[in-house]
């Protein structure tokens, strides 16, 4: 990122978070967004990092409404057990690989497909 840029960026959320405007509960917020300066800049020292947090929402977004309509496990095992598999789920979804194949693979004892944990660090 253009090092002038990242200056204006950083001078205008300074300007913008170091306010008071006199009224109590929004003075309080200014100044927590302040204390978050350096998480809420990231993206200006590593571009990369996302803007947000939809894909951790969506990620959890099924094991809430699982749970809601199954009213839950069980036991401590179950919900261990749902939570790797809707991992496992929403990894294979990431990488374009079939979730359905990936689990008959491991299973059945083939191991024809690659690991998971090999595609991630190939993608990185």
């Amino acid at each position: 990122m253009n090092i002038n840029l990242k200056a204006v960026i950083e001078q205008e959320f300074d300007s913008l978070f170091t306010r008071t405007t006199g009224y109590m509960e929004l003075d309080k917020r200014i100044a927590s967004t302040f204390k978050n300066r350096k998480e809420l800049l990231t993206v200006l020292e590593s571009p990369a990092v996302p803007l947000h947090n939809n894909g951790s929402e969506i990620a959890v977004r099924e094991g809430v409404l699982k749970r809601k309509i199954s009213y839950g496990t069980r036991s401590d095992l179950g919900k261990a057990a749902w939570e790797n598999m809707l991992s496992i789920r929403d990894t294979c979804r990431k990488l374009k690989v079939g979730f359905f194949e990936y689990v008959r693979d491991i299973y059945s004892n083939d191991f024809c497909m690659p690991r998971l944990a090999d595609l991630l660090a190939k993608a990185e």
